[in-house]
């Protein structure tokens, strides 16, 4: 049955007198379910970094492993800064002042709902470009080709060689330095091997 449009119209004019009480409370409410979908997000993605770091770390290179490390991390910690912003838009700050009148409980709840405005503003643009940065890190690392060949150091009695193992014949080794330079060493000369984590 419809109403009378009198008395809808007094209905939505009581529902708009009434929304500033609820103003500070919905923004925090909606402010809640952000923090916990960015924390729950954050821990995911922290763990699986940790998880696929020491595998990911073997097949790059020394300058990709770098990139794909500082873009990892500078993701995380801007996906942890959403997070922190959007639980002070949540929680916010207990005032310091007395709310006896009516209009500076108003002035306060007002203030209060305009800086979680703007804390969820930046909670959002935080975990954007946090996300971003966890694409770019994957990105990078699938778009690099991995590293072929084993580390090894080679002491020999001329010198030292370093790099990536690229073949062993009856007599003689080649290492790949890390320059690209081909060093061939006759197999009487080594006097030790050692596979380093780098050279």
């Amino acid at each position: 049955m419809s109403q009378p449009s009198g008395l809808g119209s007094k209905r939505w004019a009581q529902r708009a007198t009434a929304a500033p009480f609820g103003e500070l409370a919905a923004v925090r409410a909606t402010a809640g379910q952000w923090r916990n979908g960015l924390a729950g997000l954050t821990a995911l993605l922290s763990a699986g970094s940790l998880l696929a770091s020491p595998t990911l770390a073997d097949h790059l290179g020394g300058g990709a492993r770098l990139v794909v490390g500082a873009l990892t991390i500078l993701g995380l910690l801007t996906l942890l800064f959403a997070t922190w912003r959007a639980m002070d838009a949540a929680f916010g700050l207990p005032g310091a002042g007395d709310y006896l009148t009516g209009e500076r409980l108003q002035a306060w709840e007002h203030e209060q709902a305009s800086r979680a405005v703007t804390a969820l503003a930046t909670a959002r643009w935080a975990f954007l470009l946090g996300l971003l940065l966890i694409i770019a890190a994957a990105a990078t690392a699938f778009w690099v080709p991995p590293v072929t060949g084993t580390l090894t150091r080679v002491k020999t009695v001329t010198g030292i060689f370093c790099g990536q193992l690229d073949s062993s014949g009856g007599h003689t080794v080649a290492i790949i330095g890390t320059d690209g330079t081909v060093h061939t060493i006759p197999v009487v000369q080594i006097r030790s091997f050692q596979q380093p984590a780098n050279c």
